[in-house]
């Protein structure tokens, strides 16, 4: 290292050296691949899956169950279907909220209107 080499560099420099032990060189690529040839990233797929509305909270069920019978049988790969599912959570949610906020409103009103003057 007093050479001022980084440690990718000076396996680099150890398993090109053909003088140096054939142990030693093939240890310094193997440790140095990783930094020299990185994995490639997995590519996203397009997935089509016939789903139910989602638009009610039995519409949000049934897509799950679908994409999870999807993945039990084979259809798509469980890291899709956790990304369907991630998804369909979100809509849940949305639905979730509105029906929340609903029921707060009417809330409100029936103690306003409830509420002596």
């Amino acid at each position: 290292m007093a050479s001022g080499q980084s440690p990718a560099e000076y396996l680099v420099t150890l398993y090109r050296n053909e003088q140096a032990d054939p142990k030693d060189r093939a240890w310094a690529a193997n440790a140095v691949a990783p930094y020299v040839h990185p994995r490639l990233a997995p590519t996203a797929q397009k997935v089509t899956l016939d789903l139910p509305d989602t638009s009610t909270a039995e519409g949000v069920r049934d897509a799950i169950a679908r994409v999870v019978q999807s993945v039990a049988v084979g259809e798509i790969a469980p890291s899709e279907g956790q990304s369907m599912v991630a998804v369909i959570e979100a809509q849940r949610k949305a639905i979730e909220t509105v029906d929340v906020l609903k029921r707060l409103e009417t809330l409100e009103a029936s103690y306003t209107q409830s509420r002596p003057a």
